[in-house]
């Protein structure tokens, strides 16, 4: 379970790793091009050497079996060991902050996957979930109590105390309504699912909403022509 946390964090941070990394390649290019024009070939004798020693002496790992040896190579590392230092502050900083954020919102999230797994485990199908919501909500409204919550799980035989039950709700009754509807809950546990199905439904609407549209316009043009 720690481990699927860990690549909780990892899937938050995909979106900043690839501009990164991008700009990363773009900085060994630069300083190695650097390193390869200005030191002897004698001590540089390829591209790919000069790739190394900045590869090397960017990640801190300093093997030292290459050196700059001119003063030209001297203040050229230097400046790359500088901003080398700068720069991969930035993606270990947003990787550590967003396992600090995911590991401090463990429990909620590690119940929420429990919960997802026992759903699939007991037989269910993510469509299934809106018919439940407006089974055992007040007047068939897809809106649940907590009561209301708590007495689903038990008819679905999920197996989770009431503690747990609790706060589950909690998790998914992010306005504190102290109401939990289908579409809350399927976002947080099917996203795939949810805009499976209730992209459907909004696109059902949207195509009703333009044939209103367009039928009303076309009684203007009539009535438009009628007067003339």
């Amino acid at each position: 379970e720690t481990f699927h946390l860990l690549l909780s964090a990892f899937r938050l941070t995909a979106e900043a790793l690839p501009v990164l990394l991008f700009v990363l390649v773009l900085e060994v290019m630069f300083f190695s091009s650097l390193i390869y024009h200005f030191e002897p070939r004698e001590n540089i004798d390829s591209f790919t050497t000069a790739i190394w020693l900045t590869i090397v002496t960017m990640s801190t790992v300093g093997y030292g079996d290459i050196t700059p040896i001119s003063t030209d190579g001297h203040i050229i590392v230097s400046a790359l060991i500088v901003s080398s230092a700068l720069y991969m502050a930035i993606p270990l900083g947003i990787v550590g902050s967003t396992f600090s954020k995911v590991w401090d919102d463990r429990d909620r999230l590690l119940l929420m996957r429990r919960t997802k797994d026992r759903i699939v485990q007991g037989g269910y199908d993510p469509r299934d979930l809106p018919e439940l919501f407006k089974l055992f909500g007040a007047e068939q409204s897809g809106v649940l109590s907590l009561t209301d919550f708590r007495k689903m799980l038990v008819e679905m035989k999920i197996g989770m105390s009431e503690e747990r039950i609790c706060e589950l709700f909690k998790s998914f009754d992010d306005d504190g309504n102290g109401t939990v509807d289908d579409q809350e809950f399927m976002r947080a546990l099917f996203p795939g699912a949810f805009a499976e199905i209730y992209g459907e439904t909004a696109g059902g609407r949207g195509a009703e909403m333009l044939k209103t549209i367009e039928r009303s316009w076309r009684r203007v043009s009539e009535a438009w022509k009628m007067r003339e």
